[in-house]
């Protein structure tokens, strides 16, 4: 693998009019990136007046440590996704076979059809899992 992480080149589309209008689009002129400059100059010197009168004592390197420095010591917002997914319990199934047959029978004393149509009716509710 090359050090650009790029598998393979692509192929070229076109012919390369929109590359020119690109760069055209990306680039300043000098006068352009010297008001750019000037620009951001006078942001930092007043954001630094600003901190050196506030900060009485501190020097410009100061600031340049603080500006410079990251917060990261909270670590960032933590979203929990389970709290927000759906529940996955499924729903518990009652069956209640003894009100199909007369009260006091049980299972052993069940007839070959009736076991027969019992194993259906559970095969039909719970699913096949033989």
């Amino acid at each position: 693998m090359k050090n650009t992480n790029i598998e393979k080149r692509l192929e070229p589309k076109g012919d390369l009019s929109e590359k020119e209008k690109l760069i055209k689009l990306a680039s300043e002129s000098a006068s352009e990136e010297k008001e750019l400059s000037d620009f951001m100059d006078m942001k930092y010197q007043m954001a630094l007046e600003k901190y050196l009168e506030n900060n009485p004592g501190k020097t410009e390197k100061d600031f340049q440590l603080e500006i410079i420095r990251i917060p990261m010591e909270n670590g960032g917002k933590v979203i929990d996704f389970a709290k927000y997914r759906k529940s996955k319990d499924p729903k518990i199934k009652e069956i209640d076979l003894a009100s199909l047959f007369t009260p006091g029978k049980t299972l052993a004393s069940l007839t070959e059809s009736e076991r027969e149509a019992v194993n259906n009716l559970l095969k039909l509710t719970l699913g096949k899992k033989d």
